[in-house]
């Protein structure tokens, strides 16, 4: 308890308070009701001497809610002191300087009874000049957030929020806050949160806020409201806490949209095709693919296996973002390797190309959409009929595939329910795959010109599965590593081949080149199971046969010792040249001079 000085002479003022309902501050003091001041003034100046018989002068008065209140002595001749008390009558704060110096107490006060004493220190008399200012101060600051727990990247919503400002003065001026992590480290929210002057409600102003990015930890939001005069509400504080649940995608995306979009997609526990066009697609906002982005799309497809990715998908999703020798040219023009700063037309270029089959070999025919179907009545060596380009290589292996090995043909196909198929190809034993559109090239006649030459591309009896696997192989040589001239053509597979090529390009086998004709050799490889394609001369070879050209080795009968022979033109191309023939042993010598095989 402070010392309560006695002998004074005591005066009495009174509040005044126009919305009484508002606990908060907008009082005005009236420190000498016989002087007839202003009730509603914030700013009175009360004049008084101190005297021999008058050391002290008390002031007394009562406050209805929160103020913020200077007390400021000045025009003193001597030295006196400026002493606030509560209704205790305890010193609650005091101003003691000497000689006439002026004395100032600032202070904000709950609501209750008070004094303010103004006292004589020397022994010589003095007169002054009580100053009372009142600056109101926000009463009451509120808010809270939306929960008490988020999930990292949640966005943290603020609610409830208000600062009250009793008087209908409308100087509500803002709000700071502070944010605190667990760290002890401050994290910076804003500077400040202005308010416009024009309220609708006069005795408080409402305001929103969110807090974004913010890892997982605990937190303590606090904040502090301010009127005009800077006078300022108590600090208001609210926790709420992080959760650490980073996922796979939180640890390893770094750009926030393709972190959402592949998270999105990995929903249901896959990252299929239409799951990789899609997060490939997101990486073209902002017109450009950055070098963020391309980091983050080559991860994913680096963790396929964890993505569940099918293996078709990894593949041309890394075709995509990492590199191929095809993605040099697109449709006859450049194109290239997605780089930091492709554009967005690139990467669609890219997800065409690889996705969505619409790099079709040039060519001089006329591509037109293919009606019918991928198989028909089972899979055939019969369904084989070469049309204008020298790829009886490949088309034998596919032939001879079909006939011992049917489940090989179906498995290379992948329907992708969006008119294109993904075709399934062999390098050193490693899957590779490209995507054709039902278009294929026709003459002018409506005609298929190449593979299954003389279709009516408008057929729905049409039986499609050669010419896809045909037009996937064109389209495949871009890539540089199947043996032909390295471009995106019907021409460029048409240069011939080796049978043993395509068989290991079919397949996913090894196999053997350039067999000699041992009887012995070709009987027990036959029997084993092995593919088999044969290479007739060039030159002397019989009337039935074509001269430099694959065939495939499609049956033998070991009581008559007949071999029969499939030519890829096809079982009804009305030649001379039948397309199933019979051949003695004597007839493959004299005709044809080696034999190229997949190896058990």
């Amino acid at each position: 308890m402070a010392e309560v000085l006695v002998g004074v002479s005591t005066k009495h003022f009174q509040s005044k308070d126009t919305y009484i309902i508002m606990p908060i501050d907008y009082n005005s003091i009236n420190l000498s009701p016989l002087a007839n001041t202003n009730t509603t003034s914030k700013n009175q100046v009360f004049n008084g001497w101190l005297g021999h018989n008058n050391r002290i002068d008390d002031y007394s008065f009562t406050l209805s809610g929160r103020s913020s209140l200077n007390f400021a002595l000045d025009g003193l001749s001597a030295d006196a002191d400026l002493q606030l008390l509560d209704s205790n009558r305890s010193v609650i704060a005091g101003s003691h300087n000497s000689r006439d110096s002026a004395e100032s107490i600032d202070t904000t006060l709950d609501a209750g009874t008070y004094s303010i004493q103004v006292y004589r220190v020397s022994g010589k008399r003095t007169s002054y000049n009580l100053n009372v200012s009142k600056n109101e101060a926000p009463q009451l600051l509120q808010f809270s957030t939306d929960k008490s727990s988020y999930q990292a990247g949640e966005t943290v919503n603020l609610i409830n929020t208000r600062a009250f400002d009793g008087d209908g003065a409308n100087d509500i001026a803002r709000v700071d806050f502070w944010l605190q992590k667990d760290s002890g480290n401050s994290q910076g929210i804003s500077d400040t949160v202005q308010f416009s002057a024009d309220i609708s409600d006069n005795r408080y102003s409402s305001f929103n806020y969110a807090l974004t990015g913010l890892g997982s930890g605990n937190y303590q939001l606090s904040a502090k409201a301010y009127d005009k005069s800077g006078a300022s509400a108590d600090n208001v504080q609210t926790s709420f806490n992080i959760v650490s649940t980073q996922d796979w995608f939180d640890l390893n995306v770094q750009d926030g949209v393709l972190r959402v979009e592949s998270r999105n997609r990995f929903a249901d526990g896959v990252l299929d095709r239409n799951d990789m066009i899609a997060v490939l697609r997101q990486a073209n906002d902002g017109a450009t693919v950055d070098a963020t982005e391309i980091t983050d799309l080559r991860t994913l497809v680096s963790n396929a296996s964890y993505l569940q990715m099918p293996e078709y998908v990894r593949v041309l999703s890394n075709k995509v973002v990492n590199s191929d020798t095809a993605n040099q040219k697109y449709q006859g023009n450049t194109l290239g390797n997605l780089n930091p700063g492709s554009s967005d037309i690139q990467m669609e270029n890219l997800i065409n190309k690889w996705f969505l089959g619409s790099d079709r070999p040039q060519t001089s025919y006329t591509y037109q959409y293919a009606n019918g179907s991928l198989f028909q009545n089972g899979i055939s060596y019969q369904d084989v009929k070469q049309g204008q380009t020298n790829n009886c290589y490949f088309l034998a292996g596919l032939a001879e595939t079909a006939v011992r090995s049917p489940s090989t043909i179906e498995s290379m196909f992948i329907d992708n329910g969006d008119n294109t198929f993904t075709m399934r190809f062999w390098h050193n034993g490693v899957a590779d795959y490209v995507t054709v559109d039902r278009y294929l090239p026709t003459n002018s006649l409506g005609y298929l010109a190449y593979a299954n030459q003389g279709s009516d591309y408008n057929s729905s009896s049409n039986e499609l599965w050669v010419a896809f696997a045909e037009k996937a192989y064109a389209q495949l040589n871009e890539s540089g590593w199947i043996h032909q001239d390295n471009t995106n053509t019907y021409t460029g597979i048409g240069k011939g081949g080796y049978i043993s090529d395509a068989l290991a390009q079919i397949t996913g086998k090894k196999t053997s080149l350039g067999n000699s004709l041992n009887l012995t050799s070709l009987v027990d490889a036959f029997n084993s199971g092995q593919l088999i394609g044969f290479g007739s001369k060039s030159t002397g070879v019989a009337s039935n046969i074509v001269s430099g050209h694959a065939y495939a080795l499609i049956d033998y009968n070991s009581s008559t010792q007949k071999f029969t022979f499939f030519n890829p033109w096809g079982v009804d191309n009305n030649s001379s040249k039948p397309g199933v023939l019979e051949l003695s042993w004597s007839d493959i010598e004299s005709s044809f001079s080696y034999w190229d095989s997949t190896i058990n």
